[in-house]
């Protein structure tokens, strides 16, 4: 091991020189995490760097698993590496810890109080006295985290089980078939058997169940896909329904979840059933036409201008945007004024925005300033996926009122849409990624006995 000792001195003469006009006062130390810590210079004695030889972990192992009336046990082996002198262990479901990187896992340990710190290696301990029983058929991450011997956090090590499904009672199963696929909407025909008391059901881009699980699992503290199935079906169904889907796009493959459940409420197995949207347009050249509308001035609380996108009948799908004229034909923005990379920008993909994809006439509200020169771009596909020419129009917006504030310059080429609402009981996805400070809301299972056996 290895040390170095820069002086309260050396410090501060190395801190005056990162900063000229004044002399600092606090020594603030930034965490990858987003996290800090601040001190103040005048309590700093000395700053002192360690060289820790050696990974500092707590390998662990999942030996076996039970639940009962007294909760739930596992058993597991933990090893620790020679630089580890001590370590903390907790369990999530894996949905939560598979979110939370090395970092924020020393926060999470940070705010749980009951947290206990363990020394000793173990080939079979007892893992007890959880918060929350586990729910079944849910995979789960028992985790550590190791410290040296100074008390650092350092590296994290995970092992995973999936809790077997609860006893059924019979085979609650739901028939489902595709009654009727039209261009935006799909009717399903559900009969259940009469093992089921009531079922609930999600549709989703073919695919994307699992992502957005992986995505809505953290934030919502869905802790199975099985849980998220029942909070985005909006309702419980009960015998033979035929039920319609609305809101989704043409000629789109979709995947449709069924949750059954037993005559004593216990979740079944998920059910999927794959079906499709009529497709929309046809073969020949899309063309759109872009009309201006109304210019609203909401005074402080901004403007906004409607601007229509018409389809003709051979497009499928469309993508609409405006654009700051002033920003495009500026030679420091982004595209330079090459309109070519506003076709490209259109014909990229962008499945985190849920009005990217156009189907059918487009009437679109825009926040802009008084005042201003846009431009409106929109370019169609039809139903073979070849795109047609860019179309765009020219406005200028009128001035604001006398009474209304003076506006500050666009800060992004491209406007924003106003956010348009999403139709319960259909499956959305957000970019979600946990904080330091975030994970203490989610709630663990919180460790509260280790014990060998």
């Amino acid at each position: 091991m290895t040390k170095k000792i820069l002086s309260t001195l050396a410090l501060s003469l190395a801190m005056l020189t990162a900063s000229a006009q004044s002399q600092p006062n606090r020594l603030i130390v930034h965490q990858k995490s987003g996290s800090f810590a601040s001190y103040r210079i005048g309590s700093v004695d000395s700053l002192s760097f360690y060289n820790i030889e050696g990974e500092v972990r707590a390998d662990v192992k999942i030996n076996d698993y039970k639940t009962g009336d007294t909760g739930d046990t596992l058993w597991v082996a933990v090893t620790k590496t020679p630089a580890c002198s001590s370590y903390r262990i907790d369990v999530l479901p894996s949905v939560r810890a598979n979110a939370y990187n090395d970092d924020v896992i020393a926060s999470y340990f940070n705010q749980q109080k009951g947290s206990t710190a363990f020394y000793d290696d173990f080939t079979n301990a007892q893992l007890t006295g959880f918060s929350t029983r586990m729910e079944p058929g849910t995979k789960y991450t028992v985790f550590t985290l190791g410290y040296d011997q100074l008390g650092t956090p350092c590296e994290v090590s995970r092992a995973e089980i999936e809790t077997p499904l609860a006893d059924v009672l019979g085979d609650p199963k739901v028939d489902c078939t595709v009654a009727n696929a039209d261009f935006k909407a799909l009717t399903f025909s559900f009969v259940p058997n009469e093992d089921v008391s009531c079922y609930y059901i999600t549709i989703f881009p073919e695919g994307e169940g699992e992502a957005q699980f992986n995505q809505w699992g953290p934030m919502f503290g869905f802790a199975n896909m099985s849980q998220m199935i029942q909070q985005f079906s909006g309702q419980a169904f009960k015998g033979k329904q035929e039920h319609t889907i609305n809101g989704l796009n043409p000629g789109t493959d979709y995947e449709l979840y069924i949750l059954p459940l037993d005559l004593n409420g216990n979740y079944a197995p998920l059910q999927k059933t794959l079906c499709k949207t009529k497709v929309m347009g046809g073969e020949g050249k899309s063309v759109m036409t872009i009309t201006i509308g109304e210019f609203a001035d909401y005074g402080e609380n901004g403007c906004a201008q409607t601007v229509t996108y018409t389809p003709n009948d051979q497009t499928n799908l469309h993508r609409d945007i405006i654009v700051d004229k002033a920003k495009f034909l500026d030679k420091n923005g982004t595209w330079k004024g090459d309109e070519s990379k506003v076709i490209e920008y259109l014909q990229t993909p962008n499945p985190m925005d849920p009005n990217w994809d156009q189907y059918g006439e487009d009437v679109a509200a825009w926040g802009v300033d008084a005042n201003t020169t846009y431009i409106a771009y929109s370019i169609g596909q039809n139903a073979k996926g070849e795109w047609g020419d860019l179309a765009k129009k020219e406005f200028t917006t009128p001035a604001a009122g006398a009474s209304a504030p003076a506006y500050a310059p666009a800060t992004s080429t491209v406007m924003k849409r106003f956010c348009q609402g999403t139709e319960a009981g259909h499956g959305s996805c957000q970019d979600f990624h946990p904080a330091a400070g975030e994970v203490n809301s989610f709630g663990g299972l919180l460790v509260r006995a280790l014990t060998k056996t």
